[in-house]
């Protein structure tokens, strides 16, 4: 019974090393820091875009012709919110499906047309998708860009601290013995932050499940 018991505490500790420190070969991290990076410039692009849209067109509204910027801006989104789901497919590797309104050959009419987008549910989540990308973006743009460069620094010591200043608290790097501690402390930074990258692309992972699923099946794509 003891001998189960050890190696089963064996097995869960080879488990669990194998997850802290298998992480940095997983491709799937990669990706992760990839989703990452892009979401800042979108963000700020789907937010600038959005508030422009619903400015132009609720300002227009009294003379008719901000209807069609409402329309136009609603069309856009629903567009951004597909792309979404497309990143959200190859690069988070979450099945996610948008919905599928009536086609024009299919509504009957303009108006039925229309209406079945403004009744489809994805229509609104994928908005608030949209808006949230922007805050969330900048957040995750910061951390990964902070962790990344701090850790690729300190990695790189050996072969620039002749170089450059490394100023520590408890004092410069002059020696190689020193910089090859730095890149052990960079080593192990870089896998904390790998840990903390895949954690910020779980919650978009979480919000793409959320917002941008039609809820039809699909197959991620490997």
């Amino acid at each position: 019974m003891n001998i189960n018991k050890k190696e089963t505490i064996m097995k869960d500790l080879s488990t669990g090393l194998k997850n802290i420190l298998g992480v940095g070969l997983k491709p799937g991290s990669y990706l992760n820091i990839l989703y990452l990076l892009l979401a800042f410039p979108l963000g700020i692009f789907y937010f600038a875009y959005l508030i422009t849209g619903f400015s132009i067109g609720l300002g227009l509204l009294y003379i008719f012709i901000g209807l069609p910027f409402l329309l136009l801006t609603m069309f856009s989104w629903r567009i951004f919110a597909r792309f979404e789901g497309f990143q959200a497919r190859w690069l988070l590797k979450e099945a996610v499906q948008a919905d599928r309104p009536l086609r024009w050959t299919e509504a009957n009419g303009f108006w039925n047309w229309i209406t079945s987008r403004l009744s489809s549910k994805y229509t609104w989540k994928g908005l608030v998708y949209l808006l949230l990308k922007a805050p969330l973006g900048i957040v995750s743009f910061i951390v990964t860009a902070t962790l990344a460069s701090v850790s690729g620094v300190l990695i790189i010591a050996p072969f620039i601290y002749r170089f450059v200043d490394y100023e520590l608290p408890w004092g410069a790097i002059s020696t190689m013995s020193q910089a090859l501690s730095l890149t052990a402390i960079g080593l192990g930074l870089g896998l904390f932050s790998l840990h903390i990258f895949n954690g910020l692309a779980a919650v978009f992972r979480w919000l793409s499940k959320s917002l941008l699923n039609s809820g039809q099946r699909l197959a991620v794509a490997e």
